[in-house]
């Protein structure tokens, strides 16, 4: 049902790897990043969201784990 995950790059060690997963039939692209307790998932409908959307997901989790730190 869904195919195997791929992984993006780090482009900050501060923060975590943003795992891509392409979604069947349609082909949308879920993004997770971070893991449990913080942890954030989004799903974008094309590839030319992907970026753009991992760069929002990190900066929700590093605000969050600020936070959680705390």
């Amino acid at each position: 049902m869904n195919s195997a995950p791929s992984f993006f790059m780090k482009p900050n060690s501060a923060l975590p790897i943003a795992k891509l997963r392409t979604l069947e039939p349609d082909g949308r692209i879920m993004i997770t990043v971070g893991e449990q307790p913080i942890q954030f998932r989004s799903i974008v409908s094309s590839h030319h969201l992907v970026e753009e959307k991992i760069i929002r997901l990190q900066s929700y989790w590093l605000k969050a784990s600020q936070n959680y730190d705390s």
